[in-house]
């Protein structure tokens, strides 16, 4: 008996230190997004930090579109065909995704910015802009394709502390860009630069062990993954603007400089987010792995509980902190951080639910998810900013984010039900085993 009992510690430490290391890493990675974004704020002012931050909302929303799912076609499918052929077929066939997704994000993303130029500011459409928001499309496609490489292949530390470090390189570079000069578009191409620097650094440490081939690609398994995760890309597109779309609808009816009041608040309580992610990604594999709804169940649980607890310590520095640190221009950001944080709360159960479906394989559950989560967010974006403003965006992300947690949850009941048991051809294969380990 003891050594069955010292046999499940054991299983449960493992489980909880990647989890833990995943907290950290995501911590660092917030941390890096949250300093660049006070750094920004206090040298450029609510207007000229609202265009900023409208070019990042441009590069990630194209960044997460232009990669098509194929993020959740690799995770889904690889530790089915571990130690095979075939693995090398699909993270060669992901490799070439990669580089298209590159070119097409940062195209689309230009053309998004010039066509939100009449719309929202003509700063967003003028040709240094374009430049740097072509830049950072580019770190954020790395940003999203690359980690999804390293945990396909279950390497959840390296993948995580790669992200923290390409959100790292954009600090940095936000640093090294103000000494230049303390405009939107510099400090905007600076961030791009230093993400891209490190994302560069990666691909070259992904390819040393082999989890980015350069072989010729199969057009079958490419179109195959295509497929695959085009399924997904409504919860891609759902997601990216449930998250995105209020800066821009705010942005129409209220200007640049209100988006940079609501981003101050928006990018703080975005701190409840750090552990229903990391959770979530690993939910993502071991329900890929055969894995049954009692442990997503844990996991919501304890994603619901930490995204409270941290919501509180956030809510009570943000108040006191916002107009020492900003500026008396940002004061009201202060009331706005409390109904943000609320929505991080009911954001938590579908940061591990949807995870779970995309590792599950339900690709078209999850996109049919996604899309009608984007329609019902900018009916509620549409409807609520032009009453009562950036408030309206808040109200709007509560309702958003708590429909889409009671809907991916019922949706995963039913898929996985109560006693699923593993997957026998996933559970007995052997891990990958590509280069180092970490």
């Amino acid at each position: 008996m003891e050594n069955a009992g010292t046999g499940t510690q054991v299983a449960g430490q493992r489980r909880r230190s990647p989890v833990a290391f995943l907290t950290g890493s995501s911590l660092a990675q917030s941390a890096s997004y949250a300093l660049s974004a006070v750094l920004a704020s206090t040298l450029l002012g609510p207007h000229q930090r609202g265009l900023m931050v409208l070019g990042i909302t441009t590069g990630s929303i194209a960044g997460l579109l232009s990669g098509l799912g194929t993020g959740s076609a690799l995770r889904s499918r690889l530790p089915a065909v571990t130690g095979t052929p075939a693995a090398q077929r699909l993270l060669a066939s992901y490799t070439w995704w990669s580089v298209v997704s590159a070119v097409t994000g940062g195209g689309l993303a230009v053309l998004l910015s010039i066509l939100s130029g009449p719309l929202i500011d003509p700063g967003l459409a003028e040709p240094p802009f374009l430049v740097a928001v072509l830049v950072i499309t580019i770190g954020y496609v790395a940003l999203t394709q690359f980690p999804d490489v390293w945990y396909a292949a279950g390497r959840f530390r390296a993948g995580s502390a790669w992200a923290a470090a390409v959100a790292a390189g954009g600090l940095v570079g936000v640093l090294l860009g103000a000494l230049l000069d303390r405009s939107a578009w510099i400090l905007l191409l600076a961030q791009g630069l230093g993400m891209v620097t490190v994302a560069m650094v990666q691909c070259a440490r992904l390819r040393m062990v082999g989890l980015v081939p350069l072989d010729s690609p199969d057009r079958r398994e490419m179109v195959d993954m295509l497929r695959h995760g085009f399924r997904a890309l409504g919860l891609t597109m759902g997601l990216a603007l449930a998250l995105r779309a209020d800066r821009y609808v705010l942005g129409a009816v209220a200007g640049a400089a209100t988006v940079g009041i609501y981003s101050v608040a928006a990018t703080l309580s975005e701190g409840p987010r750090v552990v229903p992610a990391a959770l979530g990604q690993l939910v993502n594999r071991e329900v890929a792995l055969g894995g049954g709804l009692s442990r997503v169940a844990r996991a919501r649980r304890t994603a619901l509980l930490a995204a409270a607890l941290i919501g509180l310590v956030v809510a009570v520095g943000g108040w006191f902190l916002i107009v020492p640190v900003f500026g008396e221009a940002f004061a009201d950001a202060r009331p706005l951080l409390l109904v943000l944080l609320v929505a991080e709360v009911a954001f938590a159960p579908f940061a591990v639910a949807s995870r779970a479906l995309l590792g599950g394989g339900w690709m078209t559950t999850a996109g049919l998810l996604g899309a009608a989560g984007s329609v019902v967010a900018l009916i509620l974006f549409a409807l609520a900013i032009p009453l009562w403003g950036a408030y309206g965006a808040a109200i709007a992300c509560i309702l958003t984010y708590a429909g889409l947690s009671v809907a991916s949850w019922r949706l995963l009941r039913r898929r996985l039900g109560r006693n699923v048991a593993p997957r026998p051809r996933e559970t007995v294969s052997p891990p990958i085993r590509i280069g180092r380990s970490t």
